[in-house]
């Protein structure tokens, strides 16, 4: 938890706020003491979004439905004030993870929890059914996990089954993954109903039980269709379970069984709430199993008294009544001044007296029920008790200090890569700490995946848990990046990547996430002007490599719809990832005339494909993405690697104007010119150390951070570094940092930025 800042309100409401939770870009989520003693998550909207007209209808409307939840699974809502000039919402917290990050952290789910998480979950949707709702996003970030039983969150999609509104433009509302085939492939405005529910908790469900979800990862296009036409992958579930969990996963929804039934089925012996859940006793689904067997993994218990215990430290309701509150207002209450009410310099009263003695703390915690805040905007769930606002204790004998780290592939297949990102951020951090005047002195950590993403997750979650640790930049590969974003994103810790190009990374909503690089989806747009442009191709040939996966779809499936939409004549060729003999599909291609051809994987196959253009004499344009700008392509395609194009994220910057200080500073340092992705690192290193500047304090949080890197722009060497607010996406401007590589004389030569238009 942040402290609060001098513009914050003491209290809102006869609500006594204690600190920051979360901050999006369409508000800020307080953690604050009800005036009756119970914690609460409140979550204020912005004035300008509570100015537009349409927002505050829907703000309304998400009002409305908490108030008609009320089952002993879901949230409650506490108290809300939707007209207010600064509408908010205040909704029951309790310190316990996420479902994704307790299976992230500790793996799947034993039968029983998965019982008793099911059948209360069902009996959730029930209540939301019976009440003439569906939730329509239910998905393992939207579960929270507490010692008496899950609770399910955020409601700020949920409608009446009859209810398009959201729809009617065509837009997929929901979790990509997570979604019904009637909700993900329909047509526009075609009502999501309890069915699909139903067909969501048996996703949820199956991601408990395996750790991963039944259609897999990959592009929204890919988990789209997945999910409308094949199979789920139900490998690992427990026997027992497989057949309730496929008559959830049911095609047509009416074969689906209600969440009624769903629930009684599930709430056997093993099913059954742990003794003392919400309302157990009324439950209508099963009673109260007297064992005192949990229901969840004993690490995820051990997580959420940790984070309890975090809780005891938090101010009393007595001296919270004792700073002077006042009859509850209908907004926050400031000084006439208009800065928050406190001491004479405005800021908010946080004397000695909120800090009561720890049996107090513990009374209170022992009466607090309830389960979850809404973060700003309204999609995500942030949670008190993480370690992400921890400022390392510089000043403290004995105590490391505050810490960038690298986490890469130092020593395996992508180790150049790797390792020019770890002398790029070297240096900035050496630059930074050279400087009279700053703020504090930074250490440098380098932690070494070897390109393997187990070991990814476990350097992960061992950075995510070191308070000196502000920033990490990385990881190297999309593998690894997969791997560990979601231990950083748990404990909020702002990562910065430079070279993974996957779009799921972004599409994954994780918050602490920079993607400080265009995607490999928009790598595609490049890829098209400069054939239609520059290479003045007829017929475009595009071999799409099914072995590399997200790369090869997310390259291959846009730069055919691209070349679709523009009317363009391609060819587009699907290879298996068995396939090791790549002539029957080149001469495919050019038996139909394909003048280009434009390969859509890694390095390793593309050499394959180039050796049969080379064996055929082909001369017109081949190109790639950045996959093939490697030295390996070079040496496995040997001769035939010459002429070969990649479309890259990456600079030489030796050859830019705003690169010569730059590269005599690393010349200097590491006796050579810099290697490619060393400047992206030491930009992405420059944002970060800007944004530690931007606060001038000795003690930053990863949370204030992670502010400052995302709302600040910065203009590094290579680009200009902006991210949207609200979502974290990074701002593509002229100045994109995409740039043309050939192959010349046998070895990579950059031929400047990459083409935007093609010429008329």
């Amino acid at each position: 938890m942040d402290p609060l800042r001098t513009s914050d309100p003491a209290r809102i409401a006869g609500h006594r706020l204690l600190g920051r939770l979360g901050e999006g870009g369409m508000g800020v989520v307080y953690l604050a003491r009800s005036a009756g003693g119970a914690l609460i998550a409140l979550k204020v909207v912005r004035g300008e979004y509570a100015d537009d007209t349409g927002f505050r209808a829907r703000f309304r409307r998400e009002v409305a439905v908490a108030r008609r939840v009320t089952g002993p699974w879901t949230v409650r809502l506490v108290d809300a004030a939707p007209d207010a000039e600064e509408p908010w919402l205040a909704t029951e917290f309790v310190p316990g993870p996420s479902l994704a990050e307790a299976v992230v952290r500790h793996g799947p789910f034993p039968v029983r929890g998965l019982r008793v998480l099911g059948a209360r979950l069902a009996e959730a949707l029930h209540g939301l059914h019976e009440a003439g709702l569906v939730h329509r996003d239910l998905k393992p970030g939207n579960v929270l996990l507490a010692p008496d039983g899950p609770r399910l969150i955020d409601f700020g999609i949920a409608r009446a089954p009859d209810d398009t509104s959201l729809t009617a433009d065509g837009v997929v509302v929901g979790t990509p993954g997570y979604l019904p085939p009637e909700q993900a492939g329909g047509p526009a405005g075609v009502a999501a109903g309890p069915a699909g529910d139903v067909f969501s908790l048996g996703c949820v469900l199956v991601y408990a039980a395996t750790g991963r979800p039944p259609f897999g990862t990959g592009p929204v296009d890919a988990l789209l269709y997945r999910a409308v036409h094949d199979a789920p992958d139900t490998a690992g579930v427990p026997g027992e379970l497989a057949h309730v969990l496929e008559r959830c996963l049911e095609k047509d929804p009416a074969r689906r069984p209600a969440a009624r039934d769903l629930a009684h089925g599930l709430a056997g012996d093993a099913g059954r709430a742990p003794a003392g859940g919400p309302d157990a006793d009324a439950s209508p689904f099963g009673q109260v199993d007297e064992s005192s067997a949990p229901w969840l993994p004993e690490p995820v218990v051990r997580l959420i008294a940790q984070r309890s215990a975090a809780a005891l430290d938090l101010p009393d309701v007595d001296d919270t009544e004792s700073c002077g509150t006042s009859e509850p207002a209908p907004g926050p209450e400031r000084s006439p001044a208009g800065t928050a009410e406190g001491d004479s310099t405005g800021r908010p009263d946080r004397s000695r007296a909120d800090l009561p003695p720890a049996s107090g703390r513990r009374r209170f915690l022992a009466a607090t029920g309830g389960a979850v805040l809404l973060a700003a905007g309204g999609a995500t769930a942030l949670w008190a008790a993480n370690r992400d606002g921890s400022a390392p204790p510089e000043a403290r004998p004995g105590k490391p200090r505050p810490t960038i780290a690298l986490h890469g592939d130092l020593s395996g297949p992508d180790k150049e890569t790797g390792r020019a990102q770890e002398r790029g951020l070297r240096l900035a951090v050496e630059q930074f700490n050279a400087r009279p005047g700053r703020p504090l002195t930074l250490a440098v950590r380098a932690e070494d995946d070897g390109g393997d993403p187990a070991a990814a997750r476990r350097i992960a979650e061992r950075l995510a848990g070191d308070p000196a640790v502000l920033a990490v930049v990385g990881p190297t590969t999309d593998a690894t990046a997969e791997a560990a974003l979601a231990a950083y994103d748990t404990a909020l810790l702002p990562v910065v990547a430079v070279s993974p190009g996957a779009n799921t990374h972004s599409l994954q909503g994780y918050r602490s996430f920079c993607h400080a690089r265009v995607t490999d989806t928009v790598l595609a747009f490049y890829l098209n002007v400069y054939l239609r442009g520059a290479a003045a191709s007829r017929r475009v040939g595009i071999v799409q490599d099914r072995a590399a996966d997200h790369h090869g779809w997310e390259i291959g499936s846009t730069l055919s719809k691209l070349l679709h939409e523009d009317g363009h004549p391609q060819v587009p060729k699907v290879v298996s990832a068995l396939r090791r003999d790549f002539r029957p599909p080149v001469d495919t291609l050019l038996a139909a005339g394909a003048d280009s051809v434009v390969f859509a994987g890694r390095y390793e196959r593309a050499a394959l494909a180039a050796k049969v253009l080379h064996d055929r004499r082909f001369t017109g344009a081949r190109a790639a993405a950045q996959a093939i700008l490697d030295t390996r392509f070079l040496t496995a395609a040997g001769d035939a690697a010459e002429g070969w194009l990649a479309v890259a994220p990456v600079a030489d910057p030796t050859a830019l104007t705003a690169g010569a200080a730059f590269t005599a500073a690393y010349e200097r340092r590491f006796g050579g010119p810099p290697p490619r992705y060393a400047a992206e690192a030491y930009d992405a290193t420059g944002l970060v150390l800007a944004g530690i500047g931007g606060l001038k304090t000795s003690r930053p949080t990863r949370r204030g951070l992670l502010a400052a890197v995302r709302g600040t722009p910065y203009q590094g060497v290579v680009k200009k570094l902006a991210f949207k607010k609200d979502t974290g996406e990074l701002v593509i401007g002229a100045d994109n940092g995409v740039f043309l590589w050939r192959v010349e004389r046998g070895d990579f030569r950059c031929r400047g930025p990459a083409p935007v238009t093609v010429p008329t």
